[in-house]
């Protein structure tokens, strides 16, 4: 006898029926919507906010899942860190450098990283999933060297030993979500020099070589330059090139500082004088376009204050990027944003991940917290991100033209400005 049919939106799996087809695709849209109906408090006592009336309003749009890369779309799983446990990770200041973490803060899919034994402003905020962050060991495992908290020499330093002696917790390694990651040969490897547009400074692009490789992404470090200038990407990364672009191109290569022959600089000579090697042009990729469009609506990390994510519009794009506008607030505050990046997610997103959602500005929500700042809380303080509220007097980190580089008012731990390197050559 032949078996029944099965339904064709369900499948079994273990005993149990798991949707699929049609139903699963009407069952994700019913859930989108009910994150857009999700309700946040505005401006007063009795008044809250939502997406789906905020957009109906607006005669708006949220931009769509599909725009979002599965890093910056709604999580499958929980956040489990918490509070005390400690871990391994990229310094975001210092890209090629490995140190000592604690979870200081969790709120909804973020946590807000501290450095052992150094001060409360050089804490940032991740997301949970993030790359940047290992399980305690995985330096060792890995062959990358671990910068040990401040006063304890390398040879002193022992997770088990530093574990039990501060009482802590190590994150469990479940926690992360990168650590098997499918590898897939990328054509790059350490040593290999390519041409690389300085982030800090788009115009230039400078002679680089891969440092450093992890999974899939790769580090990308300008010769003769400190490794504040350094970052991550991949192989599709609009920022990198194999050698001789730019004089394909006619752009100009910015030159190590220093070297003898700035003005004849020869790619075979320079690769010969190192011995190095190109990263062969096949291993390069074309980033695939994105679909982000103007005046759709997002949510978005406010990088003056990064504890925040406010509601946020897309007020002009590029190839790889687009220009961030934050709803109720003056352009002045826009920033441009590449968009793969883990600060911008889908509206609803904060609601599906139980973390604070901060709606447009509004008339009566002004002033909020004594701050003379538009539409500030008095939320974010020049000390970094442990403080929660600033006196008026501040130049804060949320808000302020003063203060749209916050990284100014840190104390510098390691690096030589190259900016200043380039003041001194022409002094």
């Amino acid at each position: 006898m032949d078996a029944p049919e099965e339904d064709e939106d369900y499948e079994e799996k273990d005993n149990r029926k798991t949707t699929r087809g049609p139903q699963r695709g009407r069952r994700k849209r019913r859930g989108d919507a009910a994150l857009l109906r999700h309700t946040v408090p505005y401006g007063g006592k009795k008044k809250s906010w939502c997406w789906a009336s905020y957009l109906e309003e607006e005669k708006s749009v949220a931009a769509p899942s599909k725009s979002f890369k599965e890093h910056q779309s709604y999580p499958q799983s929980k956040n489990g860190f918490r509070v005390g446990m400690k871990l391994e990770g990229v310094d975001p200041e210092h890209p090629s450098m490995y140190c000592v973490l604690t979870v200081a803060e969790v709120s909804g899919h973020r946590i807000r990283l501290h450095f052992d034994k150094h001060s409360d402003c050089y804490d940032f905020w991740v997301n949970s999933n993030s790359p940047d962050i290992h399980p305690a060991g995985w330096c060792e495992k890995t062959g990358h060297k671990l910068h040990p908290p401040k006063g304890m020499k390398d040879e002193e330093f022992s997770w088990s030993s530093y574990v039990k002696m501060n009482k802590g917790q190590a994150a469990p390694k479940a926690l992360f979500e990168n650590q098997n990651t499918m590898v897939t040969p990328l054509g790059f490897r350490i040593g290999m020099k390519l041409e690389a547009i300085d982030k800090k400074n788009p115009s230039l692009i400078c002679v680089a070589t891969v440092t450093d490789m992890v999974d899939n992404r790769f580090l990308v470090h300008f010769d003769n330059w400190d490794e504040s200038y350094d970052y991550w990407c991949d192989a599709t990364s609009p920022y990198i090139h194999p050698i001789g672009w730019c004089q394909e191109n006619g752009r100009t290569l910015t030159t190590p500082p220093g070297y003898q022959s700035e003005e004849n600089f020869s790619w075979e000579k320079y690769l010969e004088e190192t011995g190095s090697s190109p990263a062969p042009a096949r291993a390069f990729k074309v980033k695939p376009p994105h679909s982000f469009q103007i005046h759709m609506k997002l949510e978005a990390v406010d990088k003056r204050n990064p504890m925040l994510v406010r509601v946020a519009t897309v007020v002009d794009s590029d190839d790889h990027r687009i220009k961030i506008h934050f709803d109720g607030w003056t352009d002045e505050y826009d920033y441009w944003v590449d968009t793969d990046s883990p600060d911008i997610h889908p509206a609803g997103w904060c609601a599906k991940t139980s973390h604070p959602l901060q709606p447009p500005i509004s008339e009566c929500g002004s002033g909020q917290g004594g701050c003379p700042t538009p539409g500030c809380k008095g939320v974010g303080h020049i000390k970094g991100a442990r403080y929660s509220g600033h006196h008026s007097v501040c130049f804060t980190l949320c808000h302020g033209l003063s203060a749209l580089d916050s990284s100014i008012f840190q104390p510098i731990r390691q690096c030589i400005s190259k900016h200043d390197n380039i003041n001194g050559e022409n002094s």
